[in-house]
Parts: C-alpha cells; structure tokens; sequence
C-alpha cells in the first residue's frame, strides 16, 4: 500500500480571499491568528507523515475548503521546493490572475514562431543502424513460393451421432 506525505506551502487557490483563508488555515491547524503568518512563510511543513491515499485526499479536500493548496508526495521523498513567503498585505494588494490570464501573458512576452509545412523540427541525429547479420538468408525467384508448409493438418473431427433426437410439432 502506498504511503504518503502532505505539506503545507502556503499556497491558496486563485480566487479565494486571502484573510478568511488564514482564519481557515488557523482553524484547520488550531492556532491563534497572530500565529498563522508563520504557516504561510513559503517553507514547505509537513502536515502528516505516512497517509494512505484516501486520507491524503481527505487532507486534500479540508485545505480546498479552506481555500488553501497542498502538496502530496510519497513517504519520505525530498519535500517539494520553498515558495516565496506571501505577506498579507501583498496577497490582498495583488491582482489574481487566473490560468489562462497567466498563460497568455507569458506567450505575449515569448516569440513563438511556426515551422514552414515539412519542415524539420527535430535536428537530433538519428540513432545508428542496427547491425544484423543477414548472411544466412536467401530469397526464392518471385511467384515460386507457396504457404503450404505453413497449413497445419488437422484430423477431421467425428461427427457426432444425432439420430436419436426429433422434431416435434407443437
């Protein structure tokens, strides 16, 4: 059965409001409010050590409902990288972005051009021809090959006996 570890990151989900989810964040972690900035400092905290799956979404959906992210990962893999910490002040002060928002302002800052038709793409060297040692074989005049050798003969089966049996009209 696979183990797993959840982590903490301070991460919370793109549209939630920042102060109600560390009030909670505190209240899932049982801690004063003054306390909770400590949670969201970008460092990775461990939330339990060695959960079966379903407990790990447990853990999963109680933060989602808080509007906070966390991390899975399986028992005693490195812990997933630090975030920069987020103040509060920041948090509320920044303007939430939403995937596909982020996404097109990063293809706006990045060229991206499209190949002609046919064009190749790939410019890593093919891999070397595999050596095989034909030398054994050799190949019969066209037409004069058949598939007989290949058929496998069968015994006929017995046909069973059925005179016995009648039809009857109803």
């Amino acid at each position: 059965m696979d183990s797993f570890d959840v982590y903490f990151l301070g991460e919370t989900l793109p549209d939630a409001d920042p102060a109600q989810v560390r009030q909670g964040v505190a209240k899932l972690f049982n801690v004063a409010d003054d306390a909770v900035d400590r949670l969201f400092s970008g460092k990775p905290l461990r939330v339990k050590k060695g959960v079966d799956a379903d407990a790990a979404s447990r853990y999963r959906a109680a933060f989602r409902e808080a509007g906070a992210l966390i991390q899975i990962v399986p028992e005693d893999s490195p812990p997933p990288a630090a975030k920069p910490p987020i103040t509060p002040a920041e948090n509320a002060s920044a303007p939430t972005k939403t995937t596909s928002q982020a996404n097109a302002a990063d293809m706006e800052s990045t060229a991206i051009t499209l190949a002609e038709p046919g064009a190749i793409i790939d410019h890593t060297p093919p891999p070397p021809a595999a050596e095989i040692d034909t030398g054994n074989l050799e190949a019969l005049p066209p037409n004069t090959g058949s598939l007989e050798d290949c058929r496998a003969d069968k015994a006929p089966r017995p046909i069973p006996d059925i005179s016995h049996l009648h039809l009857v009209d109803d």
